[in-house]
């Protein structure tokens, strides 16, 4: 009797150390779903960002290489897929570097040709005197294809950066203070940005 009380016990006790430990085993379970889920759909918006990014170059004449009015592909870990056109060279002798406080002038457009009119931001309306915006290069106040694609501007450069949109806004867009969308998700983006002052 002593020993089916033990067992009965035991038994009671995996029981219940099953039935507290599954939703931890079963969250790890979909916290690796929901992360492969969306490195797979950050591997989907790459490919799909990059083929609108290129036919916006191809509706433009703009071909690779490294003068003016064409373009260079920046493929590393951290910027896959920034594409960057030089529009004129500044004075500047060095790249900009992270820490670095700039301040750009930029327009900022869509890409796809449905809407690459479209101005959604323009740092003369800003409000500030000189008609730029002041970032700190790195500090992640900006999207991350503007932290990016800086570090390979120079003082009075002018160029377009393009930036697919999972170095933009991504899959969550920009949302208002109320959470209402104001800016699509998705998005590769473009910007016509010129580095007017470097310290």
């Amino acid at each position: 009797m002593k020993n089916s009380f033990k067992r009965s016990l035991l038994f009671r006790i995996a029981a219940m150390l099953l039935v507290v430990s599954a939703p931890a085993f079963s969250s790890c379970e979909k916290d690796d779903t929901t992360q492969e889920t969306a490195e797979k759909r950050e591997q989907e918006y790459k490919i799909i960002d990059d083929g609108l990014i290129r036919a916006y170059l191809t509706r433009h004449g703009i071909t690779e290489g490294s003068g003016i009015n064409q373009y260079k592909r920046l493929s590393d870990a951290t910027n896959d897929g920034i594409y960057l056109v030089s529009l004129s060279e500044g004075s500047g002798t060095t790249n900009i570097v992270s820490g670095n406080r700039v301040e750009v002038k930029y327009v900022g457009r869509f890409l796809r040709e449905t809407n690459e009119t479209t101005v959604f931001d323009n740092s003369t309306e800003k409000g500030i005197p000189c008609g730029c915006f002041p970032v700190t290069v790195g500090a992640g106040s900006v999207i991350k294809g503007w932290d990016e694609g800086l570090l390979q501007m120079k003082k009075g450069d002018r160029k377009l950066l393009l930036i697919p949109s999972y170095l933009g806004y991504g899959p969550g867009g920009q949302r208002d203070a109320n959470g209402a969308l104001i800016f699509p998700v998705d998005e590769p983006l473009l910007f016509d940005m010129t580095v007017l002052d470097v310290r």
